[in-house]
């Protein structure tokens, strides 16, 4: 283990190396401009990313790089203010009639990109389209019907009382279509992520898949509090992590998301750069498809549990910047309570639990990761699971073919993150209820008919100390029947050119880029 470990830190130190002698590096300064050239002028904004979008279509992905473009380019009914409070943003205001209805009011003078305005019917479109969608169908899944009294006024009527129907609404996945662009575009033979098109603060400009996408300021945003305070959004998927840092060192990029955890030290130590660190609600973690044996076992779970070195994965993967973790939701997140079973590492233990589960011998399957972090944590667990005779092989792919064969369940493990929001019943629902195994979320498949119950009833229950009950037993179940290996809650980093104004990192990594300037 300890070869195995070496050999990925002199790697990634390697790396690190390079990216500090390379590319003109860091003594040739940053642009202090942004890319746009005279200062206080049009301003251009290179955002650097490891990870490509899946979709440009907000209700057919769930995944963070995909709502960096769909969140600015679509506003949704409300949204999440920094203190955590839920206010306005298409919506003017709401209110509970009884438990089971909510009327809206929207705002007046809300025009989509192409000039159209925003009515209470493009509301319901949206909604009702969003419920047949695989990938966030749940968010909305207590929505009845959608009823339209006039163009500013509408009635959400749920089948069963929810304490997450606002804050579901302010996921991006929740996003506000034009009704009349949507149905041209399906009428045309075209797909939504074609040409998306939103009330957002930027207008969709051009995507090159696998290198960059771009956004420009919509000049009619309605919100001029919340105004893009820059001309121009272009995205970089830099997958390579030396590479990003070289970028972001000569100035091709003016801000860095995706930070490479091994260089973290030194963007710490380059005056012309800062880093900006945040209490993150992203936990990364490993786990088994519980439709295929061994992995329907408990107990080769259970041990899977106790053969894995947390440690040594925090350090391969992230060079250490987070901690280990065994719970199943970030610990500033909603949701979160100190319950759950620690499987300590134990080789001797995890042993005994195969023996015990006819697996004595060991066994061979495949591990999807989707990039290079994720491969460098599941070579930890690849050389620990060989002490056990077990033989694990490594599949790295792109980040949309992840999620295509995961969701398909052709996998037998895999490694992922996930980035808790507000709403607790928007982390255990898809990762973790049978209704939403496979594109759901539900990369497990794990299916439990008393954690279904207990999700249903925490979103539902009017009672507080109930439902803190009903997390509380749910994580408590998750860990003892070992669902996920988590494996470590990492620091939120984001690294920019010094100059750069108007960084607001967000705890569950729905940052927002109107701000940018220099």
């Amino acid at each position: 283990m300890r070869k195995v470990l070496c050999t990925i830190l002199a790697g990634v130190m390697t790396a690190s190396l390079l990216a500090g002698c390379g590319g003109g590096g860091s003594d040739q300064g940053n642009s202090t401009k942004g890319s746009s050239g005279e200062a206080g002028g049009s301003q251009a904004i290179n955002i650097g990313i490891n990870t490509d979008v899946s979709s440009l279509d907000p209700h057919n992905h769930n995944d963070t790089a995909s709502s960096y473009a769909t969140r600015h380019i679509y506003s949704n009914l409300v949204r999440l203010t920094d203190n955590n409070e839920f206010v306005g943003d298409l919506a003017e205001k709401w209110e509970f009639v009884d438990d089971m209805t909510v009327e809206f009011t929207l705002k007046e003078g809300v025009k989509f990109h192409d000039g159209t305005a925003l009515t209470a019917e493009d509301v319901k479109y949206s909604l009702e389209s969003q419920k047949e969608s695989p990938k966030v169908g749940h968010l909305v899944s207590m929505i009845e019907s959608v009823e339209v009294k006039d163009d500013t006024h509408f009635i959400i009527h749920m089948n069963t009382p929810s304490n997450a129907l606002i804050s579901s609404l302010n996921h991006s996945g929740c996003a506000i279509y034009s009704k009349a662009h949507v149905e041209k575009l399906l009428a045309d033979g075209k797909k939504i992520e074609d040409e998306p098109m939103g009330t957002g603060p930027y207008k969709f400009e051009n995507w090159t898949p696998g290198a960059s996408f771009t956004l420009v300021k919509n000049p009619d945003y309605f919100d001029p509090e919340r105004a893009a305070q820059n001309d121009k959004l272009t995205f970089k998927v830099i997958p390579e992590d030396s590479a990003r840092t070289i970028a972001l060192e000569n100035g091709e990029l003016d801000l860095l998301i995706d930070v490479p955890f091994t260089d973290a030290g030194k963007i710490r130590d380059n005056d012309k750069l800062a880093l900006d660190e945040y209490t993150s609600t992203h936990v990364e973690y490993f786990t088994v498809n519980q439709s295929k044996a061994p992995f329907d076992n408990v107990k080769v779970r259970q041990a899977l549990s106790h053969a894995i070195n947390k440690g040594d994965a925090l350090i391969a993967s992230i060079n250490g910047e987070g901690k280990v973790f065994d719970n199943y939701i970030g610990e500033a997140a909603i949701g979160y309570y100190d319950v759950v079973t620690k499987y300590d590492y134990d080789v001797e233990k995890a042993k005994a639990l195969l023996e015990e589960a006819g697996y004595g011998d060991g066994f061979t399957f495949n591990c999807y990761v989707s990039n290079a972090k994720r491969a460098n944590s599941a070579t930890v667990i690849q050389a620990n699971l060989a002490e056990l005779g077990i033989t694990m092989n490594i599949e790295q792919m792109e980040a949309s073919t992840f999620y295509e064969k995961t969701g398909n369940s052709e996998h037998d493990s895999c490694i992922a993150g996930w980035v808790a929001n507000a709403e607790p019943d928007n982390t255990y629902r898809p990762l973790f209820t049978s209704g939403n195994a496979g594109a759901g979320g539900n990369r497990s498949f794990y299916k439990n008919p008393e954690i279904d119950k207990l999700v249903d009833d925490a979103a539902t229950n009017s009672d507080k100390a109930a439902v803190q009950k009903d997390y509380e037993t749910i994580l408590k179940t998750l860990s003892d029947e070992a669902v996920w290996v988590p494996l470590y809650a990492q620091t939120g980093l984001i690294a920019r050119n010094a100059d750069l104004k108007g960084v607001n990192p967000s705890p569950i990594q729905m940052h927002d880029f109107y701000a940018l300037h220099y």
